[in-house]
């Protein structure tokens, strides 16, 4: 998600070829649907929401003193039940799921106790008992899949910080798409909905979107002696935005069938970094 491509790519004519026929056989539909999906989002999907860019006078200790906030939030059972290293915790008191459930190769859980059989696509209005969420008219609820696990159980500080913050431990979200991530995804905002009986999280939306924004204005921080990040990096719409205006580049340059291909020809891949 964090890779883009370098804009001055150099590939073999039979790559080129190939991009080439395979967008052909895609189709004005095929293209269609991929550019849809690198198309910014509708305001419902939250097209609205504008990366915050970092200062060009950013201040470490306000960007240590946002993190701070958030990290009260990150550590709410709210938020940490499910950022643990395998099956997931309930209740205020984060004690162990009952019944006694698994992540799962996609975060769903395992069958026959997968997430949705207990988590509708709505909370329930009973304290206590099973909440939920719709994605798609489907019930919502999961953990972060086995792949990225996205565990910070026992964590604070820098350490949880840099988690938090690395693509290699964050779901490899640059920090435009971790800002997107809490202050669009529909699951983070369930957590100040959770239904009845369960605590809210020590501060409210609005404050923690704006300490998400802090965070990173000032270089998102994790310690006082790093260097501060100087991008963003890209949002997620805009990476794939890229993928496909990078295909269509090559497939536009396409070489005749009969030209060569040269031997140290390569591909050039620059990775974005938050």
């Amino acid at each position: 998600m964090g890779d883009r491509f370098a804009a001055d790519v150099s590939m073999p004519a039979s790559c080129r070829l190939a991009c080439s026929a395979v967008l052909g056989a895609v189709g004005a539909m095929g293209m269609a649907a991929l550019m849809a999906a690198a198309a910014p989002a509708s305001a419902a999907d939250g097209a609205a929401f504008q990366p915050t860019p970092i200062s060009a006078t950013p201040n470490r200790q306000e960007g240590l003193a946002a993190f701070a906030q958030l990290e009260r939030v990150l550590l709410h059972p709210r938020c940490l039940n499910c950022h643990v290293p395998n099956a997931p915790l309930q209740g205020d008191f984060s004690r162990v799921h009952y019944p006694p459930v698994q992540r799962g190769a996609d975060g769903k859980g395992v069958a026959p106790l997968q997430c949705a059989t207990c988590h509708s696509t709505r909370n329930s209005p009973l304290q206590h008992a099973p909440p939920g969420l719709e994605t798609d008219g489907k019930p919502g609820w999961h953990m972060p899949p086995e792949t990225m696990k996205m565990s910070w159980l026992g964590l604070k500080g820098t350490a949880l910080c840099k988690v938090f913050r690395e693509p290699a431990t964050n779901g490899h979200r640059s920090l435009a798409m971790i800002e997107q991530h809490l202050v669009t995804d529909h699951l983070v905002a369930w957590g100040w909905q959770p239904g009845p009986g369960r605590a809210l999280p020590p501060l409210d939306k609005a404050a923690f979107d704006t300490q998400v924004r802090a965070w990173i204005r000032n270089g998102a921080p994790c310690d006082a002696t790093e260097p501060l990040r100087k991008s963003i990096g890209s949002t997620k719409a805009a990476s794939t935005r890229e993928v496909v205006e990078h295909l269509r580049a090559m497939a536009g340059a396409a070489a005749p069938a009969d030209t060569l291909i040269p031997t140290s020809a390569t591909a050039t891949v620059s990775r974005s970094q938050p």
